[in-house]
């Protein structure tokens, strides 16, 4: 029988204040995805996952990141957000 168990790629935050995270006990691992997960655990997997958005666009037609650390996470996707 072959068992798949969805994880998340996650290291060390420096500096995350956003909502609560779990303590890193390495600088690099794999925290594996259940429903048995923790408050913190849970605010660990989203910080990854949006981290994922964090970035700046190529040079395309879509637009910077906003500034605001909160917003730049997911841009575009605030119902305030205007293009």
């Amino acid at each position: 029988m072959i068992v798949l168990q969805p994880v998340l790629e996650v290291y060390a935050p420096t500096g995350y204040t956003l909502w609560p995270i779990t303590e890193p006990g390495q600088s690099y691992g794999f925290m594996p995805l259940g429903g048995e997960l923790s408050a913190a655990e849970v605010g660990t997997a989203f910080m990854r996952i949006a981290e994922c958005n964090n970035v700046e666009p190529e040079a395309d037609s879509r637009p910077r990141k906003p500034a605001d650390p909160l917003a730049s996470f997911l841009p575009g996707c605030s119902p305030w957000t205007t293009s």
